[in-house]
C-alpha cells in the first residue's frame, strides 16, 4: 500500500504536489528517503519536489547533504540533475563542493548527458570558479567546441554566455 506522499507524486500535477508539501511538512523526510532512493516511480518526483518546495539552506535538507552527495553517482539524467538542484541551494561544506565539483565536471565533459544535466553541470561548476577563482584554468580546458556544439541551442547560448562572463573569454 502507497503512502499518501507517493500517491500525490504519481497522480497529481506539479501546483498540487507543491501544495500537499507545503500542507503536509511531516511528509518531507518521506520525500528525502524517496529522493534517494532509486524507485523508479517515486524517486525522481520527490527530488523534483523537494527542490521547488524548500528553501536556500533548508535545515530540513541540512542533515541529509552527505547523503544526496553519494547517492547522485549512476542515477538517471533527470535524477541527477534534480538532486543537483537541491545540493546546489545548500551551504557545502568544502569536501561537499569538492566531491559536486568532480561529479559536475564528469557530467559536463559527457556527450550522452542530456543538454539540461550538462546545464545543471556547468553552472555548479561557474559556481565554484565564481568562489574559487583558481579553477578557471582548469575549466577553460574542458570548454571545448565538441562539447558545446553538441548541446541543445538554448543551452548551448547559454553555455557560451556564462562561460564568457566566467572566464572573460572571447566567444566559445
Amino acid at each position: 500500500m502507497s503512502t499518501a506522499l507517493e500517491d500525490i507524486l504519481v497522480n497529481a500535477y506539479s501546483i498540487e504536489m507543491e501544495a500537499y508539501l507545503k500542507a503536509h511538512p511531516e511528509d518531507f523526510p518521506e520525500a528525502i528517503e524517496l529522493a534517494l532512493g532509486d524507485r523508479e516511480r517515486y524517486s525522481w518526483r520527490a527530488a523534483w519536489l523537494m527542490g521547488n518546495c524548500m528553501e536556500v539552506d533548508d535545515e530540513r535538507v541540512r542533515g541529509s547533504v552527505d547523503r544526496i552527495v553519494a547517492a547522485m553517482p549512476g542515477k538517471p539524467d533527470g535524477h541527477w540533475r534534480e538532486l543537483m538542484k537541491i545540493v546546489s541551494k545548500m551551504r557545502l561544506n568544502d569536501e561537499q563542493e569538492g566531491r559536486l565539483f568532480e561529479m559536475a565536471m564528469q557530467q559536463w565533459q559527457d556527450p550522452e548527458k542530456q543538454s539540461s544535466v550538462r546545464w545543471k553541470a556547468f553552472q555548479f561548476i561557474a559556481a565554484m570558479v565564481d568562489k574559487y577563482p583558481e579553477l578557471a584554468a582548469e575549466v577553460r580546458l574542458v570548454l571545448r567546441p565538441e562539447l558545446i556544439d553538441q548541446l541543445s541551442p538554448g543551452v548551448r547560448r547559454s553555455v557560451s554566455r556564462e562561460a564568457r562572463r566566467m572566464l572573460a573569454l572571447k566567444p566559445v
